[in-house]
């Protein structure tokens, strides 16, 4: 399936270093201010080798591109940025914040004045994260000498930055005050822990359907609830990680959530309501996310510059293929693709925004990946709204499935004309019934009752077997059995078994009676019973009952015949030997 795809995805990439090289910068060096001073204020970036001192280049104004719209980043040489701190009012313990962004190595000079200089090397243990954004902060080199030795600039200087928003985004400020939990956080904490309870939801689904729908959903909702929980830095209130670590966990829950938006996306849906190359295309995007994942993590050297504009390119083609699947299916008269139109909308949107902001055709603040916090639990909200409405269609159809094969079992299982079980539905429940303490059997025979459907017909013989069932009375104590023809059989439970049989039998003449007036003579029933049963099989209890059932009517009829096997030998009313109580395997 993957192999059929190559020619879309070979294309997919063509498209994407097409555009790349429409939309990347002409030239580091154009736009160069050419002036001879730095303006108040400015920020200038250059390119220079890793060995170029920052004080030095900073006596060079020519050199510097100051228009802000230039984040120059090269595989072979380090990316300095100026910050101009001519006007600024100095704050106690101020530091460098800046996007959080993997790199190579970075130091920082701090420039005087006076023209002197202090370049401070930052190190792993030197960066803190925030909590509330996705930034990280350094300490800012000291000048010798007086304590308020006022600062002409800072230069920063990066080797291998993975992204220009780690030069773009770099400014000067006050030290943040995170020993207190803030409201941000508290709202980035609720949206995480609202993520928590679809997650949950999931696996209740799965559990009840097994449909592969609700874990791709709850693959999904946990990649959205790390990206949240990562990229707000909320994550750094509970776990000390590393620059490398976040940004792994930042990549890896973007392609797990794509892997699993594409393959929920996929199983969700009513049938037929995607194509078959739709269907391909949408497995294709496992490869895809995940090659191009592994790109942007591994990729160097003069590959660096075009590592995140390609990065995020490589998520157009999954819009877009989304957003053609939705067309499709709504087309095509889909309930389900609505929730997933209305969830995804907003999150698609900001991804074009962030997608186009890197690409170079507009310039995306920080600001906004709150609204992409939000974004996601929405989607995550209203996708779920999705499954659970997939599931309650699929669980009614299941529970009409099992409606319907339930009363065709049953047909199967009972007897037309009385309603009453017949042999095979009764053997299948047997052995489940005697565990259930059942351990009396009756079996019952209609005296003379031939002579009824000879003289009267069939259709009052029906009405006559119709009128023992009434009267064999079945409740939750008590199994009553058509065996075949005028042979019925009941099966008891409770200390008094014998005693609910023998009046079962004695009440068949009267209902007989009542239902069927024209007979001009009482009709009643012999039976054979054995009380208190060990678990034997149920031919041998049946034969046992039988042979009683065929004595009562040798002795006259219209009489019941029993035996036990808990009465003591001198209390037995029936002489005869009690039969074999050995226990079998009912099975």
């Amino acid at each position: 399936m993957f192999w059929r795809a190559r020619h879309f995805l070979i294309g997919l990439a063509a498209a994407i270093f097409a555009l790349l090289a429409v939309a990347a910068p002409a030239d580091a060096s154009a736009g160069v201010s050419g002036g001879t001073t730095f303006a108040p204020g400015s920020v200038c970036t250059t390119l220079a080798p890793e060995s170029a001192s920052g004080a030095a280049l900073a006596r060079d104004p020519a050199r510097w591109d100051c228009r802000r719209s230039a984040w120059p980043i090269d595989g072979s040489q380090a990316s300095f940025v100026r910050l101009d701190m001519a006007g600024s009012t100095p704050v106690p313990g101020e530091v460098l914040i800046t996007r959080l962004t993997r790199f190579a190595a970075m130091r920082l000079t701090v420039i005087g004045t006076d023209g002197s200089s202090v370049t401070r090397e930052i190190r792993p243990e030197d960066l803190s994260f925030s909590s509330t954004s996705w930034t990280m902060r350094m300490p800012l080199p000291r000048l010798s000498g007086a304590s308020h030795k006022p600062v002409a600039a800072y230069v920063l200087e990066v080797t291998g930055p993975r992204h220009k928003g780690l030069l773009s985004d770099a400014r000067i400020m006050p030290p943040p005050s995170e020993a207190a939990v803030s409201r941000d956080e508290l709202v980035l904490a609720a949206l995480c822990g609202l993520m928590f309870m679809p997650l949950a939801l999931n696996f209740a689904i799965y559990r009840v359907l097994r449909q592969p729908f609700a874990l791709w959903h709850a693959l999904g909702v946990f990649a959205m609830l790390l990206q949240t929980a990562v990229a707000s830095g909320i994550v750094n209130r509970f776990a000390s990680l590393s620059l490398n670590q976040l940004c792994l966990l930042s990549s890896l829950s973007w392609s797990l959530i794509i892997i699993g938006g594409a393959r929920f996306f996929d199983n969700l849906l009513e049938p037929g309501m995607l194509g078959k190359r739709q269907k391909m295309l949408l497995t294709a995007t496992i490869p895809w996310v995940l090659f191009w994942a592994v790109y942007y993590n591994v990729a160097s050297g003069v590959l660096l510059p075009s590592v995140a504009t390609v990065y995020y390119a490589s998520f157009l083609p999954f819009i877009f293929l989304l957003g053609w699947t939705m067309a499709t299916a709504a087309l095509r008269g889909s309930r389900t693709v609505w929730f997933q139109i209305v969830g995804w909308a907003p999150l698609m949107t900001m991804g074009v925004v962030r997608i186009t902001s890197m690409l170079g055709a507009t310039n995306t603040p920080m600001g906004l990946m709150g609204i992409q916090h939000f974004s996601i639990a929405f989607e995550v909200l209203v996708t779920t709204l999705g499954a659970a409405d997939r599931f309650m269609a699929i669980k009614d159809q299941r529970d009409r499935a099992i409606t319907q094969a339930r009363i065709l079992e049953s047909l199967a299982e009972r007897d037309p004309l009385t309603g009453l079980y017949n042999r095979r539905g009764f053997e299948e429940r047997y052995t489940r019934l005697v565990l259930d303490g059942f351990d009396t059997m009756a079996v019952l025979d209609l005296d003379h009752f031939k002579q009824i459907n000879d003289t009267r017909g069939h259709a009052t013989g029906d009405t006559v077997l119709r009128a023992v069932a009434v009267a064999l009375m079945p409740d939750e104590d008590t199994v009553a059995v058509r065996l075949g023809g005028e042979e019925f059989l009941l099966l008891l439970r409770g200390r008094n078994g014998a005693e609910r049989a023998e009046r079962r039998r004695q009440a068949i003449p009267t209902r007989i009676a009542a239902e069927v007036p024209m007979l001009d003579r009482p009709v009643t029933a012999s039976m054979g019973m054995v009380t208190a049963a060990p678990p034997m099989r149920f031919t041998d209890l049946y034969r046992t009952c039988d042979r009683l059932l065929y004595e009562a009517k040798a002795a006259g009829r219209n009489r019941t015949e029993s035996t036990t096997f808990a009465a003591p030998a001198s209390l037995a009313s029936d002489p005869e030997p009690a039969p074999d109580p050995t226990v079998v395997n009912l099975h």
